[in-house]
């Protein structure tokens, strides 16, 4: 009898020994482009300093058509041009045809063949970095360029596609989930409830790309559809994009330039059915405000402008004090012309000629001045932009 239980223990050794010894104390994840993999069939564990894994997942993520022989113990993960051929017991592994060696050879336990892991992801030119502190593999395959270009222009149209119909839920769903827009939402929705914009891309490039990143510049034309007056402008932009779980995700997008689209015709051509008494007081604020910029008075200037708080008012005013400590500029404002008007906004082109006391250069700006009509009727400044700054005379 204890010659029988000897035995018996020998063999339940035996056993043991043959079945993967899975960590008790983690399990071992694996990414694939930063995609955790599931596997049903069986868990990753470590032999002999590699990781085998249940291969007919991993074989699939990496785009491989699985060929499965039971009676020799072979698998096989085949693409257009490329075939992996490994057989259970051997550590002799052939790759396009050419012998490769294993420094742990395939097992099979409970009906689940394991592989290395290090080998496939190689063999299919990847690379495969273990993480011994999260107990992790990530695997990153060579880049397809031409799958994740798509996938990258596609992702950014479907953003201006999201901003167009104004689902601003839908349009931060597009960005990196490791922050949080719950803000930014409903500044978006504000945004809509006020401007009906229609933003078009008109060319897409894109600079770079790496595993998980990638660069993409963009021209594109904003116009104005209805709602809260606003000019047509022409924007270029630069996105950041990161891969997250596999798919790409816009990080950040960076403001390049942005141009006006308008044009001195359109500037100098009044707009319609404007009430005199409001064409005398928005003259009357533009005059104004180029006498307190001409004086230097900030508390003068700020009395044209559209107040938005207490604490915008008092940055504005530091802003302008700051401004005219540093230079000395006369503004002799040209041609001012109301181009369009509402009861409550309109907006104002002017040309102005400007001169620095210290310098002999005069030079010419083409501004566009937004301004709204209070409650109480006085019209102020709520926006200014630029649309051309050049050098008249030396």
């Amino acid at each position: 009898m204890k010659r029988f239980l000897s035995l018996l223990s020998i063999s339940l050794l035996a056993l043991i020994l043959a079945v993967p010894a899975f960590a008790a104390s983690k399990p071992i994840d694996v990414y694939i482009n930063g995609s955790k993999v599931s596997f049903t069939a069986g868990s990753p564990y470590l032999a002999n300093n590699s990781v085998l894994v249940p291969f007919r997942v991993v074989f699939e993520k990496l785009g491989l058509q699985v060929l499965w022989d039971a009676k020799t113990g072979t698998v096989t993960g085949k693409s257009s041009n490329l075939a992996i051929t490994l057989k259970i017991g051997s550590n002799r592994a052939t790759v396009n045809g050419t012998v490769k060696k294993l420094t742990t050879a395939p097992v099979s336990s409970a009906g689940t063949t394991y592989i290395p892991l290090r080998f496939i992801a190689e063999a299919t030119g990847g690379t495969a970095v273990w993480n011994s502190t999260s107990r992790s593999v990530q695997i990153t395959t060579p880049v397809s360029k031409g799958k994740d270009e798509a996938a990258i222009t596609a992702l950014i149209r479907l953003s201006n596609q999201y901003f167009n119909e104004e689902k601003a839920t839908s349009f931060y769903s597009l960005m990196d989930p490791e922050y949080s827009y719950t803000e930014s939402v409903a500044e978006l929705n504000e945004s809509f409830k006020a401007f009906d914009i229609k933003n078009t891309i008109d060319s897409l490039e894109i600079l770079d790309i790496t595993a998980d990143e990638a660069t993409v510049y963009t021209l594109e034309s904003s116009r104005r559809i209805g709602g809260t007056y606003t000019p047509d402008t022409e924007n270029e932009y630069v996105y950041t994009l990161v891969r997250k779980n596999g798919s790409w995700k816009i990080s950040s997008v960076e403001s390049q330039s942005s141009t006006v689209l308008l044009t001195h015709e359109q500037g100098i051509k009044p707009a319609a059915n404007i009430p005199q008494n409001d064409a005398d007081a928005l003259k009357g604020t533009i005059s104004k405000y180029y006498q307190a910029m001409n004086e230097q008075n900030p508390t003068a200037v700020l009395s044209t402008m559209t107040s938005y708080g207490e604490e915008y008012d008092s940055s504005l005013k530091a802003d302008l004090d700051d401004f005219f400590a540093s230079y000395d500029i006369t503004y002799t404002p040209g041609i001012s012309n109301i181009y369009y008007y509402s009861a409550k906004e309109a907006a104002i082109y002017v040309e102005s000629k400007d001169k620095e006391a210290s310098e002999e250069e005069t030079y010419e700006q083409g501004l566009i001045y937004i301004l709204s009509k209070s409650d109480t009727g006085v019209w102020t400044i709520d926006d200014t932009y630029s649309i051309y700054n050049k050098l008249v005379k030396s």
